[in-house]
């Protein structure tokens, strides 16, 4: 089905005919007779959408939205409002008090399923961004109320060049405190046009089809791709209405440019906006919380291997080589017994600047857990390789760090150093773990060698060679 919708209906012939109407456009049809065993039945039945008349038998549609939107949950729910007469008083009352749009009973089939199909994409669309209490607590999502809520920035654009938009515009800017400018359709297409929040199109008089050619155009310019999109055309013109909604206009008016009804849907479209991005900006966060060290801005292990494995894949197909490098700082042990894990801490950071420091774009650098970190170097052969790694050792060795004062006298400085273990990984598909244990060991033999150096490991075949280091 394509989604549940309450109709609410006191007249018979009228039920019938709206569930007809969506039963063979696939919807589930539920029915109530009157606004009270709709409110009854809803939290059962969680409609998708509540399609209601404005006249009950026991309460007015007013009365029914303003019910409607304080049950639990319901503050959000799709309702459409069917009016006998399209009058623009009663419309605008019915804006006002929550509904989210309002249609007259008489209105052409291609746009009411039009309108019904936005409406449920756009609950949709919000119903995943939602994420549980506990989910927004962990993503940072649960926010003090904002006490300052800058002003929309709204762009008119209209077709029809008799059309004075500056009353419009006068008005939205008292009635909702925007920031309203007239833009011309070309600019808000430039890839440097700056980003509107709401782009209202008037298709009342230009050339046919043109609005509908700008709306889609709108839809995916860079700079407009997030904007909220209203699509104003005349009455009568139902089939344009329909095809802008499910063009991706995100409000339709259809009976000409309304000032009062602009300034009721822009600030809720805003609103929702303005929360996906939120939530948007969240979920990024989220994901480069779960992919990168805190502490040294540097990738850790859960990205870096299936990384590098994707990278080995990559330099398998081209043919080309791939080397990982295992670097561990020097007797780190030391530094926090000595001087603390804050200190500690400082000489991750500053270790990790000095390895990301000129690394190609195409270089991974990752910290793999304590005082270890990653270098994937891929088209570097062994030699290229070699030189990478002894170039930093020199340039951590070049570090000189101040320590705090452990006595009377002056502060101390330390200049840490590493050692490197290399490993080419092997075409013949090894696995990356199976690498990262070549690289440690490579590792392990410098720290015996002395420690400050770097060694390479033998190729994949020869594993065994360093086993007595290991057990040393």
């Amino acid at each position: 089905m394509a989604g549940r919708i309450l109709i609410v209906e006191g007249t018979a012939s009228h039920r019938i005919l709206l569930r007809a109407r969506l039963t063979s456009a696939f919807y589930e049809v539920l029915v109530a007779e009157t606004g009270g065993e709709a409110l009854a039945m809803i939290d059962e039945s969680r409609p998708d959408l509540v399609l209601a008349a404005t006249e009950l038998p026991d309460m007015c549609g007013s009365g029914f939205c303003t019910r409607l939107r304080a049950l639990p949950d319901q503050a959000d729910t799709p309702l459409v409002l069917l009016t006998e007469d399209d009058l623009v008083d009663e419309r605008l009352a019915l804006l006002a008090v929550g509904a989210d749009d309002v249609i007259a009973r008489a209105v052409e089939d291609i746009l009411l399923l039009a309108r019904l199909r936005s409406l449920l994409r756009r609950a949709r669309a919000q119903d995943q961004m939602e994420l549980r209490t506990d989910a927004k607590r962990a993503l940072g999502l649960s926010e003090a109320p904002r006490s300052f809520q800058r002003p929309a920035r709204v762009a008119l654009v209209s077709l029809d060049p008799a059309l004075g938009l500056d009353t419009i515009a006068a008005r939205l800017r008292v009635g909702i405190g925007a920031q309203v400018e007239l833009s011309a359709a070309g600019t808000l297409l430039q890839s440097q046009a700056i980003s509107a929040e709401a782009v209202v199109l008037i298709d009342t008089g230009g050339e046919p089809g043109a609005g509908l050619a700008l709306l889609s155009q709108l839809r995916t310019a860079r700079a407009q791709h997030h904007a909220v999109l209203v699509y104003v055309t005349d009455k009568g013109r139902d089939e344009m209405a329909a095809r802008a909604l499910d063009l991706g206009a995100d409000e339709v008016l259809h009976n000409g440019p309304e000032a009062l009804e602009l300034a009721l849907r822009l600030p809720r479209l805003i609103g929702r906006s303005r929360r996906a991005k939120r939530h948007r900006a969240a979920l990024r966060n989220g994901l480069r919380a779960a992919m990168v060290d805190p502490l040294t801005g540097l990738y850790n292990r859960r990205y870096a291997l299936p990384e590098v494995a994707r990278m080995a894949q990559q330099a398998a197909r081209c043919g080309q080589p791939l080397a990982l490098l295992v670097a561990d700082l020097d007797h780190f042990k030391k530094v926090n017994d000595r001087w603390g894990h804050a200190v500690g801490d400082q000489v991750l950071v500053a270790t990790a600047q000095r390895l990301t420091a000129g690394r190609r774009a195409q270089d991974l650098v990752a910290r793999l857990g304590g005082e270890e970190f990653l270098i994937a170097l891929p088209g570097a052969d062994i030699d290229s390789a070699a030189a990478a790694a002894r170039l930093l050792c020199e340039e951590v060795a070049q570090l000189s760090l101040p320590m705090p004062r452990l006595r009377a006298g002056r502060p101390s400085l330390f200049s840490p150093t590493i050692s490197i273990g290399i490993a080419l990984m092997d075409a013949g598909g090894e696995a990356v773990e199976t690498a990262l244990l070549r690289a440690d060991g490579a590792l392990y033999a410098a720290k015996h060698a002395g420690r400050n150096r770097t060694h390479v490991a033998p190729p994949a075949a020869f594993p065994h060679a360093f086993g007595a280091l290991r057990g040393a």
